[in-house]
């Protein structure tokens, strides 16, 4: 998956918690209208980028639980509404766990015993450990919906994590001491976890899960690293950015891996990066008015003659040609 979609009132929810949201932006090298988009979409880098950002800008040890405390959280996702709607505490973490990958660059991997439900975090795509600022959000979420959906002081069992936590506030948040580990786990009693949900609701499960399972789906259909190379091209090209580093730093791994990826399915670097720039200019020719000199601008091309040239290759027809043919 190449973009996770953050809700756009994530920007107000930072500013009633004391943090400036255009700070956060410049620090995580984000656009500055980031925030004034109603879905955000961010790469893992981008995303995890915003989150350290904050975690470097406060010094609230609370501030993970502040912000999933903030009302109607539930809403700020489909993903996460369907899981608010499920029956009991068991059912809304499988159901986050199914839909996780539409909201997040994590995975919640669920494992079971005789007493407690386990949800272990990893990322999805790197291996790089996960932010400290992000693992306690995480838990702090789960165990926010879990109490207000069922109306009780919900509190996990058990919590390991990779980091040793210190701060005694957020340790008394969740009523127990972290315990350093080799992963990020927490655990809750599967006599809580049955509680039935004060906010189930079959009809609005009904409606939202065909569209999520239509997401779910369209993220398997295509998931090559071709397609993930084009789609971060199209958004790096306007900014200049179009080398096989640029591409690889943005999808969280290394130039040899990626190159060893496009060589796995037949390909290469260059080869995508035509293709994506041949499938822009076509789009800007035919849905736009923009001259040949602007959209060489938007495609990276250092000069508008160098795009012309690569125009003539790819479609044996001049840039007038090619829009005089499609009128």
């Amino acid at each position: 998956m190449e973009k996770f979609i953050i809700d756009g009132r994530y920007g107000k929810l930072l500013a009633a918690n004391g943090i400036k949201p255009q700070m956060v932006l410049t620090k995580a090298n984000l656009p500055l209208d980031t925030f004034a988009h109603e879905s955000l979409k961010l790469s893992e880098e981008q995303y995890f980028s915003m989150i350290s950002a904050i975690d470097e800008i406060t010094d609230d040890p609370l501030l993970p639980t502040r912000l999933v405390a903030t009302d109607n959280i539930e809403t700020f996702s489909p993903a996460i509404f369907a899981a608010y709607c499920s029956k009991d505490g068991f059912h809304f973490l499988q159901r986050l766990a199914h839909y996780k990958k539409l909201i997040g660059p994590v995975t919640y991997k669920i494992t079971e015993d005789q007493d407690a439900v386990t949800i272990t975090l990893s990322m999805i795509n790197s291996g790089n450990p996960l932010p400290p600022f992000f693992v306690k959000g995480e838990f702090a979420f789960m165990v926010q919906l879990l109490s207000k959906a069922t109306n009780h002081n919900i509190r996990p069992t058990k919590i390991t994590t990779i980091f040793t936590e210190h701060d005694r506030a957020i340790q008394d948040y969740f009523g127990l001491s972290f315990i350093p580990k080799a992963y990020n786990r927490i655990s809750f009693s599967k006599t809580d976890l049955q509680i039935p949900f004060t906010s189930e609701n079959t009809s609005l499960l009904d409606y939202l899960e065909p569209e999520l399972k239509k997401r779910l789906a369209d993220l398997d259909v295509d998931d090559s690293y071709s397609k993930r190379v084009r789609n971060t091209l199209v958004e790096l090209l306007p900014r200049g950015e179009f080398t096989i580093e640029d591409v690889a730093s943005s999808l969280g791994i290394s130039k040899r891996t990626l190159q060893r990826k496009l060589k796995e399915e037949t390909t290469n670097f260059q080869q995508q990066l035509n293709a994506t720039r041949e499938m822009l200019a076509k789009n800007y020719l035919l849905n736009t008015s923009m001259t040949t000199d602007e959209i060489a601008f938007l495609l990276a091309y250092q000069e508008t003659n160098s795009f012309l040239r690569a125009f003539n290759v790819w479609t044996g027809m001049s840039v007038q040609q090619y829009r005089q043919s499609h009128k």
